[in-house]
């Protein structure tokens, strides 16, 4: 049996679910929708969908004030490269964060990775 390939949509609809679970942040939201029809397979587009995913999340919060949205896109990133990952929500968000601020994530996002028990 072949193993089923998320689509961009499914990752970052997983990764919103992870950020936002209550959808309290309107950016995270706006970027689930930004999404939700994307089915191209997500594993295997690596840094153009990291760019895309990136660029995204930049027009919608130009202020970069949403650490949820940035976290968002941070994870889906993440979970396009690792589709298996995910499963320890702090562990997920602390790998994340590392990669797409290669160690040094903005003070409001250190304070959200601070508040899910993912700092460090």
């Amino acid at each position: 049996m072949e193993a089923r390939v998320p689509t961009v949509s499914e990752i970052v609809r997983k990764a919103v679910a992870m950020t936002d679970p209550d959808g309290q942040d309107d950016i995270a939201v706006e970027l689930l929708e930004a999404f939700e029809d994307d089915d191209r397979a997500a594993p295997g587009l690596g840094d153009s969908l990291a760019e895309e995913i990136r660029t995204t999340v930049e027009g919608l919060d130009p202020e970069a004030d949403s650490a949820a949205g940035a976290m968002a896109g941070a994870v889906a990133v993440f979970l396009a490269t690792k589709p298996e990952g995910g499963d320890d929500p702090a562990d997920t968000f602390r790998v994340a964060a590392h990669v797409a601020w290669h160690g040094n994530p903005p003070a409001n996002v250190q304070d959200w990775l601070a508040e899910h028990g993912a700092a460090g």
